[in-house]
């Protein structure tokens, strides 16, 4: 199976899970969706174009996304609240999955035209653009270390994909996993989320080729180990570490007439799972703020794909989240 028809079965079975999770005639309402700022949801964008993928900042005060909105898709910045949307990336190029780098300075992403993409970082400031990878291939995902030395990302190439990591100047690459889907395994080789790297830097979360794992590994390659591995046909991805060190994950649960998002987290040393949050009524991937108060995540829940943040610190927050009506009285 080549990697075009496996992107297309996987935007597929996105789309069918998103019909699902977003049926329900409160959650569409524009009465719910046009919420002001510190009201349990507010609707962040509303433009023609898909916005996705949004990315908070270190300090939570901006929010990095791609869009549509002049053709190729390109990295835009907001504030918090919606405000000030603007370019930062230009060009024939689809510039996608930004990522914050840890002192919030420069944004890196991924970038290409047909069949290669490669890794780029480009300044807040003022919108200057470096390529960081040369592969030749589909590099895709990137995630900076916490100490903004090292990028790891997933590479697609000769029908394989693997994690592999590169510093910041585009020396050292190396090779991380082997291996990690195939299409001739008809594995799915469509990176879906970055990988996440733990808060001092020693360790690097991934999802397995199955979609039902999650796994860990050192910095350096070594030490892969699955730390969840689903029986049920639950799908767990889109892993990333919490502050205090614990590994959080997103499971996804769909059937033929119902469908819900739980997140996880994982206590390493010891294996103990315990729920972040259950019955989420969206589908991943979702970014909580640093202080966890604030999830943000695109939804085509209006008709097009737009961008929502969902406030867990107000009356109604976690409702909302859950997919619950919540009586006007009580918001």
């Amino acid at each position: 199976m080549n990697h075009n028809r496996l992107v297309g079965l996987a935007l597929s079975a996105g789309l069918l899970i998103g019909g699902l999770l977003f049926a329900s005639p409160w959650l569409a309402s524009p009465a719910v969706a046009g919420r002001l700022f510190g009201e349990p949801i507010t609707q962040l964008t509303n433009n023609p174009a898909a916005d996705v993928r949004p990315m908070w900042s270190p300090d939570n005060k901006q929010i990095a996304f791609m869009s549509g909105r002049d053709g190729p898709s390109h990295v835009y910045l907001m504030n918090a609240d919606g405000s000030n949307q603007r370019a930062l990336t230009k060009g024939k190029a689809d510039d996608r999955h930004p990522v914050w780098m840890p002192d919030g300075k420069q944004i890196v992403y991924d970038s290409g035209e047909g069949a290669t993409s490669e890794i780029w970082i480009v300044n807040v400031a003022d919108g200057a653009m470096r390529q960081v990878t040369r592969t030749g291939g589909l590099a895709s995902f990137p995630a900076p270390s916490p100490d903004g030395k090292t990028i790891v990302f997933y590479l697609f190439k000769n029908e394989t994909m693997d994690l592999w990591t590169i510093k910041l100047d585009g020396s050292d690459a190396k090779q991380l996993t082997k291996e990690l889907a195939t299409a001739k395994n008809e594995q799915c080789t469509f990176a879906c989320h970055q990988p996440g790297w733990s808060p001092d830097g020693q360790l690097i979360s991934y999802p397995g080729g199955d979609k039902r794992s999650i796994w860990v590994m050192n910095a350096d390659g070594s030490g892969q180990r699955a730390v969840v591995e689903q029986d049920g046909g639950d799908i767990s991805h889109f892993p990333w570490f919490l502050e205090d060190g614990r590994l959080a994950y997103v499971s996804e649960h769909v059937e033929s007439t119902t469908a819900w998002t739980d997140a996880w987290t994982v206590d390493l040393k010891t294996g103990q799972r315990n729920l972040l949050q259950d019955y989420m009524a969206l589908q991943g991937p979702l970014e909580w703020n640093r202080e966890m108060s604030r999830v943000i995540f695109h939804s085509p829940r209006s008709g097009n794909f737009e961008i929502y943040m969902i406030d867990l610190s107000v009356p109604g927050g976690n409702e909302v989240l859950q997919g619950t009506p919540v009586p006007a009285a009580a918001v």
